[in-house]
């Protein structure tokens, strides 16, 4: 008996040894199909790492390109300076021309001084500027598509309380009338006249007319002078907004102006109310007080032209509501 008791003893630590390989083997599958969270962490750490390298080398490249933009307006400012300090030596050695060269001198001294302290601090580049107007046109495309608006757009001047402003109107059929400022005041114009109706929008162009306007004597007059009144629009896209190269306005008729554009920041317009057409219009409805138009075309050699149509200060109420057709 007792060689029976060994046996079956036997036998059971036989079974228990094979056994035991066999949960090892789960164990280990398991294992492989979870993965080990430590090999996890470290891709997250991983990507984390890389992600904060990226973040970091943009905003080197943003420094780089401000300091590249200061450094041109401080070389300006020096090369300024430098000419300033000729003029008044030259002005000591040559006392017959004294006057001309400190007046030279004192001149170009001060305006470097205010070139290198009125540097930019920010840039905003141009391809930031043309996404956000590019956007716009689309926003503006899309509505007009939806609502079937057929008029020919038309920027209308606000002469309530805020007279600085404007709308740009999008009648919903080719024959309309302008409808009153109260109805322009909302953007989905749905007045009583189905003529009337259509959509009201600030035009993109209001908004810089406004600083335009804090920087300069531009205010509507009882009798503007058109070429006056276009020479400083044209100068302020130049000058103020550098938003083009050049613009030749040329007065054609008592109502009628055409502005060729070179070198334009955001191209030419393939929609309506391009940032710089839709400045010139608001600033003539504004300054003329009667609702403005623009039609563009393209010429070999210029960026675009582009004509601005206002109706006479002569005109009465009933002329300023007839109807237009495209």
């Amino acid at each position: 008996m007792s060689s029976d008791h060994a046996e079956s003893e036997t036998d059971a630590d036989t079974d228990r040894g094979n056994e035991t390989p066999t949960e090892t083997n789960t164990t280990t599958e398991t294992d492989t199909a979870t993965g080990d969270p430590s090999d996890e962490t470290a891709t997250r750490d991983e990507l984390r790492g890389q992600l904060e390298l990226l973040q970091a080398e943009n905003q080197r490249l943003r420094r780089e390109y401000v300091r590249a933009r200061q450094t041109k307006y401080r070389r300006t400012a020096l090369g300024l300076a430098l000419i300033g300090v000729v003029a008044v030596g030259g002005g000591a050695l040559f006392p017959g021309s004294r006057d001309v060269l400190l007046a030279l001198g004192g001149s170009a001294l001060v305006a470097g001084m205010l070139t290198y302290y009125l540097t930019p601090e920010e840039f905003v580049t141009a391809t930031v500027g043309e996404a956000l107007a590019t956007t716009l046109q689309d926003t503006y495309d899309g509505l007009r598509d939806d609502l079937n608006l057929q008029g020919k757009p038309v920027y209308v001047p606000l002469t309530g309380e805020s007279a600085a402003d404007a709308r740009l109107f999008l009648p919903q059929h080719h024959d309309y009338t302008i409808p009153d400022e109260d109805a322009l005041q909302h953007t989905i114009v749905v007045p009583a006249e189905p003529s009337q109706r259509g959509l009201a929008v600030r035009p993109s162009g209001a908004k810089l007319l406004a600083e335009f306007r804090s920087a300069n004597q531009f205010a509507p007059q009882p009798e503007m002078n058109p070429e006056q009144v276009f020479d400083q629009l044209a100068d302020g896209l130049v000058e103020q907004f550098e938003l083009a190269d050049q613009i030749t306005p040329t007065i054609e008729a008592d109502t009628r102006c055409v502005l060729a554009v070179t070198g334009s920041t955001y191209g030419a317009p393939d929609s309506f109310d391009h940032l710089i057409t839709s400045f010139v219009a608001v600033g003539a409805a504004i300054a003329f007080n009667t609702p403005t138009r623009i039609t563009v075309q393209r010429v070999d050699d210029h960026d675009f032209v582009f004509e601005c149509t206002w109706k006479s200060q002569d005109t009465n109420e009933a002329d300023t509501q007839t109807s237009t057709t495209d």
